[in-house]
């Protein structure tokens, strides 16, 4: 039996999918499954996948198109590991990945992640976690800071242990977007989470990617996930979050003349203008200590 499945959820990959198998195989870490779902791919996914033989490489096609988190549901009840990883069709691991988080592991921990790196087309580096680009990632409890500093793991770097996602219940039918936001929540209410420092991989950055297309379906949901775990927050906390969301909504809205008007009311009346009037001074700062100070992904190496 394999200690960890990967699974990578496909859906017209064909263009980053080979790379992405590849740094799986190039794992230190040998203990492993390799899942892929197929989202009903209409492009060459499925003919890059029976390039890889062997029976660590198990492929599923989807019965129907389903949304991201009933994609991620589906997969999981095939593993057979008992933590499971997952990594996007357009991300990279780097190779020691998988052993320093295993390294990790005991039985109080629900969750572990790393830190990821994006990487744009033109070459621009920078670390995925903006909150925590010059200082530790958090470890312990994090349940709170998931909410303050928002979502700050990408999903490509993260290890569940598999009895903690079916001690959670899974993924509910309603999340469709951000099934990857509430497993780190609801894991994290439950279970210690634990962090490797250095960078363990990569996140590409492109246009189509989900927060791009789906971004105030998105929001909407995060908005549940607030209000589902409302009674274990502060309510200024709660506050916070209800505005920050609500802000992102109504920008979207203000970018389309059909919802203009219901964007600008909106903002004064659920959001806030101040963080937006702040955001051109907050960008620059973050742009020039870039360029004074090395981030510790540059620090820490992987």
């Amino acid at each position: 039996m394999p200690l960890v499945s990967t699974i990578i959820n496909v859906r017209n990959g064909a263009a980053t999918l080979r790379e992405a198998i590849e740094s799986v195989l190039a794992q230190t870490f040998t203990e492993w499954e390799l899942i892929i779902w197929d989202d009903r791919s209409s492009d060459a996914s499925a003919s890059i996948v029976a390039e890889y033989h062997g029976e660590r490489v198990r492929y599923f096609l989807s019965p129907q198109d389903v949304s991201l988190g009933k994609a991620r549901s589906d997969a999981i009840r095939q593993a057979k590991g008992e933590w499971i990883a997952f990594l996007d069709q357009d991300d990279i691991w780097l190779p020691g990945k998988l052993e320093k988080q295993m390294a990790l592991a005991d039985e109080s921990v629900g969750l572990i992640y790393g830190r990821t790196i994006r990487f744009y087309p033109r070459g621009m580096e920078r670390d995925y976690d903006q909150k925590h680009e010059y200082e530790l990632l958090p470890e312990g409890n994090i349940f709170t800071q998931l909410f303050t500093k928002s979502c700050f793991i990408a999903m490509s770097s993260a290890v569940f242990r598999r009895s903690a996602i079916e001690a959670i219940g899974g993924i509910p039918d309603n999340i469709r977007i951000i099934p990857d936001y509430y497993l780190y929540v609801a894991v994290a209410h439950q279970y210690q989470v634990r962090a490797v420092q250095q960078a363990v991989c990569r996140y590409r950055m492109h246009s189509d990617s989900m927060s791009q297309v789906a971004a105030q379906q998105m929001h909407q949901e995060v908005l549940w996930l607030v209000d589902h775990w409302a009674a274990s927050l502060d309510p200024n906390i709660v506050t916070r979050c209800r505005k920050r969301h609500q802000t992102a909504i109504a920008l979207e809205e203000m970018g389309s003349l059909r919802t203009l008007r219901s964007g600008v009311v909106r903002l004064f009346a659920q959001g806030s203008v101040a963080s937006q009037a702040s955001r051109p001074f907050t960008f620059v700062f973050h742009l020039v200590r870039r360029n004074v100070r090395r981030p510790y992904w540059r620090v820490l190496g992987s």
